[in-house]
């Protein structure tokens, strides 16, 4: 007769109900931060970067000419002029970027996890993005062009649009649907054109032809195909693009200021929270638009 009351009770109770019974089983919560695995690329390491101390300014280039050399002369004949070389400038001028985050201090002060660093990185990751916008809109300042499928096309920008004066020191920078598209590429005998870097497998290099050429591969996040046009960038782009840096990313916070306007109106010290502001200022320009291509491969989508 027990045993039979214990199987009523039990038939009674019931895991997924709070009232009878879900609340005598505990749950596994964390309140550590995890981090879900991303890929993350910046372009800043592939251009210049000039520090400045002003919010604008201009750089002198000389400009491309084709010189004819001298002219043969006589003895006694009278020596004609020579051709002058001929200047441009380019302009730069800082423009600020800039964002807050506001945080309650209770949240702050009652969580487990150390907030601060996580909206720390939140921030700097923020800017890693920023400039990979204004360097890709630079670049794109020069219309996309299609280049024929397979090798030959990357060759031929190599050859001849970019030249001896650039080929040597070019990259190739793509987003993961072109890295898969290289992948397939193979030569006659059935070998890979694309292979790791001998000197650090980590990194990718392209055979084209008699040429070697690294490969950059940016996120699909960061550099999506749009209508089966993937993206390939060839070239050399710190002789092609330049960031001019009047500021760092410089990171603040306030428990006392205010910010937004209206009803988005957030004043930190009657609202018991501390905003987190990340500021820099910059220009990305074109330096020389010769110094690369900005192409594209048509790439029919598999059915």
């Amino acid at each position: 007769k027990f045993a039979k009351e214990i199987k009523n009770i039990a038939k009674g109770l019931d895991e997924g109900t709070p009232a009878d019974g879900g609340y005598t089983v505990p749950e596994d919560i964390s309140t550590l931060v995890e981090q879900r695995r991303e890929a993350k690329a910046s372009l800043i390491d592939l251009v210049s970067v000039e520090i400045v101390s002003t919010n604008k300014g201009s750089r002198t280039f000389k400009k491309r000419s084709q010189q004819t050399g001298f002219t043969k002369v006589g003895e006694g004949g009278k020596i004609t002029k020579s051709s002058t070389p001929q200047f441009e400038r380019m302009d730069f001028e800082i423009s600020k970027y800039a964002g807050y985050l506001p945080i309650t201090n209770e949240l702050l002060e009652d969580s487990d996890e150390n907030l601060v660093n996580t909206v720390l990185a939140w921030l700097a990751d923020e800017s890693r993005v920023t400039r990979n916008n204004l360097i890709l809109a630079a670049i794109k300042t020069k219309e996309a062009k299609a280049i024929d499928a397979g090798i030959k096309g990357i060759k031929s920008v190599l050859n001849k649009e970019l030249g001896q004066a650039f080929k040597p020191t070019s990259v190739v920078v793509t987003n993961d649907d072109g890295l898969d598209y290289l992948d397939q590429l193979e030569d006659k005998n059935g070998r890979p054109l694309l292979n790791p870097d001998p000197t650090n497998s980590a990194n990718m290099q392209l055979r084209a032809g008699a040429t070697v050429v690294p490969i950059k591969v940016i996120p699909n996040d960061d550099m999506a195909t749009t209508e089966s046009k993937v993206p390939f960038l060839i070239g050399d782009f710190k002789e092609g693009i330049v960031l001019f840096d009047r500021k760092k990313v410089n990171i603040m916070t306030s428990n006392t200021a205010v910010v937004g306007s209206g009803e988005d109106e957030i004043n930190a010290f009657e609202d018991d929270c501390t905003i987190f502001r990340g500021i820099e200022r910059e220009d990305v320009k074109v330096r020389d638009e010769k110094a690369f291509v900005n192409a594209y491969i048509l790439v029919e989508e598999q059915a």
